[in-house]
């Protein structure tokens, strides 16, 4: 994300993918309280491959100390200065032209200290994965982020997000920016994989100690290697077998309440909500470009689910749990 220095405030200005500059505060994305600038001065937008100034006021504007025609779209460089109606004002000073993206923007973002925003690509542990807070995730079906967020003892939250939606993480603010640059994930559905169509092939130590995952599609295996929360899941399958076996429909299987999940393995309800949002983490970074990863487990009244029908269990050498085949009616 490409942002701006305020030569006049000292504070740094987030560049949205069509950005306004004026006196009309209710129109502009950053406003120049200066009665000579009008009320839509002038506007910087990504072009998809550059980021352009357009000089729209009366009283003109200039880049460099150079006139900028009236509408003349311009492109733009690290360390170009733009001054708005008079060159005699501070102006703003380019600082990144990185393309637009989806992040969480710093408040406290004041000249002399390091501009860190968090670009967001599908799903964060926040502040850190060792002690989240929170869970910023995109849905990929509807484009739309959401915060889940863990407190002790009870169940995540979650909301959606809008652009402008301020957060408190680790006794700092954040403000939600989204680029708005595109519409839903371009992808090529014929080479996407989908978690749903994927085998979950677990290998348990015989004292169920340790548990090795490896996802399976065809002729490929993707080793999710050895890791405390895949014991999570194992329970989630022997759930979803056992509901199975006593004939319940698809829909209905394996749900259980988290609190006799956390009983199970020996968690209390915080630390079960860790493992959750560390299991989530791991598979959005390891798989970037799968589908249906909210299946991966799923969540009702208080109750959680995994979500895929796909999976064996060994434990040792010895298949122990094997999920029946699917139905075609």
């Amino acid at each position: 994300m490409s942002y701006i220095l305020d030569l006049e405030t000292h504070t740094y200005i987030p560049l949205a993918a069509h950005h306004t500059f004026g006196r009309l505060a209710s129109a502009v994305d950053t406003y120049v309280g200066k009665p000579y600038v009008s009320k839509l001065h002038a506007s910087i937008e990504w072009n998809g491959s550059q980021w352009r100034v357009k000089n729209l006021g009366l009283n003109g504007s200039w880049l460099n100390g150079k006139s900028l025609q009236e509408n003349e779209n311009t492109t733009l460089a690290v360390d170009d200065v733009l001054h708005f109606a008079k060159l005699t004002d501070p102006g703003f000073q380019i600082i990144d032209l990185a393309p637009p993206t989806d992040m969480l923007w710093p408040l406290d973002s004041q000249v002399g200290k390091s501009i860190q925003p968090i670009y967001l690509s599908r799903y964060h542990l926040l502040p850190d994965s060792q002690t989240p807070e929170l869970a910023v995730y995109l849905d990929e079906q509807t484009q739309t982020w959401h915060t889940e967020t863990i407190a002790q003892g009870s169940e995540p939250q979650q909301h959606p997000l809008e652009d402008g939606d301020l957060l408190q993480i680790d006794q700092q603010s954040w403000k939600f920016i989204r680029a708005n640059v595109y519409g839903p994930t371009e992808v090529h559905l014929h080479t996407v994989q989908k978690l749903t169509d994927m085998t979950f092939v677990f290998n348990l130590s015989l004292d169920e100690e340790t548990t090795l995952l490896e996802l399976q599609q065809g002729q490929n295996t993707i080793d999710l290697g050895v890791r405390s929360h895949h014991y999570l899941l194992v329970q989630l399958i022997r759930h979803h077998a056992a509901d199975a076996a006593r004939g319940l429909d698809e829909k209905s299987r394996g749900w259980i309440y988290t609190d006799q999940l956390a009983d199970e393995l020996g968690l209390d309800t915080t630390h079960l909500n860790i493992h959750i949002f560390r299991l989530r983490k791991q598979f959005s970074d390891s798989l970037p470009n799968t589908l249906n990863m909210q299946y991966l487990l799923e969540r009702r009244g208080g109750k959680i689910r995994f979500g895929c029908n796909n999976y064996k269990i060994y434990k040792g050498a010895k298949l122990t749990t094997e999920s029946e085949p699917l139905s075609n009616a």
